[in-house]
């Protein structure tokens, strides 16, 4: 994925579709940053559209539930002050398939997002393998 692979127009458009925001991501959260472990933050505005891109990595260790935890506190306050929503990009070496611990991000996301006000428009798992979407939590799918 290289930014040539995005629409034109992609600086106009929400970020609701999941094949959009997983190609966010997988430009997001760099090779080198899923290999050390990262968090990828796509902060939208008040219409889903992207405004500013964060990546948070970890060179010595992977970053953690509680770091995680630290750094959603300090951004997500920021988002709902213009109403607006997060893309969310968990960056780990390889695997295709969900494991236990982005699985707890996943739902520290939610929680956050829900206790904050923000919209959370997707989380997603990019490895070396390739990039996908966690399931949307149960009160929005059903």
């Amino acid at each position: 994925m290289s930014f040539e692979d995005l629409p034109p127009n992609v600086r106009h458009l929400p970020l609701t579709d999941p094949r959009l925001a997983g190609d966010v991501i997988d430009l997001i959260v760099s090779e080198e940053s899923r290999h050390y472990g990262s968090l990828g933050v796509m902060m939208c505005d008040e219409r889903d559209r992207g405004i500013n891109p964060i990546l948070f990595s970890d060179q010595e260790e992977l970053v953690d539930l509680a770091g995680v935890t630290q750094l959603l506190r300090l951004v997500l306050p920021l988002v709902a002050e213009i109403d607006g929503a997060v893309l969310l990009g968990r960056g780990r070496p390889r695997g295709l398939i969900a494991d236990d611990t982005d699985r707890a991000w996943h739902q520290r996301a939610i929680d956050l997002c829900v206790e904050h006000g923000v919209r959370l428009l997707g989380f997603h798992v990019a490895t070396r393998d390739g990039v996908f979407a966690m399931p949307e939590p149960l009160s929005v799918a059903s």
